[in-house]
């Protein structure tokens, strides 16, 4: 067997998140969206865990850091970033992976200036509050966002990092538009109302000039991941030049 790997395509997309060895959150959901898309997929692992957790007896955990800086390394170092197209990133944990990942997306970005990142901000939820290091918040804030093309946050976290509580839409898209920084274009928020009566829930779609809004069936007890399946399935969307995704953004942008 030939073992030079020279001869086989770049891969186009990098997702860095979590994996599980059971369930569909983080890259265990996002590899397999993108990659049905046709999609050469990089999952780099932030944590690894048994299944997601459920109040019963889990296994594995964070990577160290060194593991993960090499891993970032490495498709540096082999050149396997050369056809990059997107970065995916969702869950990270802690500062210290975000500093790796500021310092490593920077580099990509020098290289390649139009790279699409969509960054999902992960630091928790309504429901649950922080299951991060809260201090990861300041990272993304002030580092790590300015890099991305778009968000994907849920209420939650666009509360957490334009440190209000945000009641209505128009709070949620003043908030969503402080994040517009650096490279970032747009902001889509997951979950981004609560009518009380668990009937719908709306994603909202912010850009400097305008906003749509999409509404959509609540779910009850909806499975954890839904957030990096959407985030996975917008960017493959964003690849391939899908008409909704470009029409709704040059709509928005005309709204100004």
């Amino acid at each position: 067997m030939n073992s030079d790997s020279s001869s086989l395509a770049l891969p186009d997309v990098i997702s860095i998140q979590s994996q599980v060895i059971r369930g569909c959150v983080g890259n265990s959901i996002a590899q397999p969206a993108l990659t049905r898309y046709g999609h050469d997929v990089l999952a780099v692992p932030t944590c690894i865990l048994s299944h997601t957790p459920d109040g019963q007896n889990i296994y594995g955990g964070e990577l160290p850091d060194s593991w993960f800086a090499g891993f970032l390394s490495d498709i540096s170092d082999r050149g396997l970033d050369g056809g990059l197209r997107a970065v995916v990133t969702g869950f990270l944990g802690t500062p210290a992976k975000a500093a790796v990942l500021k310092q490593w997306l920077t580099r990509c970005i020098n290289r390649h200036p139009d790279l699409l990142v969509v960054m999902d901000p992960v630091l928790g939820d309504k429901d649950t509050g922080y299951y991060v290091d809260p201090a990861l918040t300041e990272w993304y804030r002030a580092q790590l966002t300015p890099l991305a093309t778009g968000l994907t946050p849920n209420l939650f976290e666009l509360e957490c990092l334009s440190g209000r509580a945000l009641q209505s839409r128009d709070e949620v898209v003043s908030a969503a538009r402080s994040l517009l920084q650096g490279r970032t274009q747009w902001v889509t928020v997951t979950s981004a109302d609560d009518c009380g009566d668990n009937v719908t829930v709306s994603v909202l779609v912010v850009t400097r000039c305008g906003f749509s809004q999409i509404r959509h069936d609540f779910y009850t007890g909806a499975p954890k991941g839904t957030g990096d399946l959407f985030t996975a399935e917008l960017t493959a969307a964003m690849l391939r030049g899908d008409p909704a995704c470009s029409s709704l953004l040059c709509l928005m942008e005309d709204e100004g």
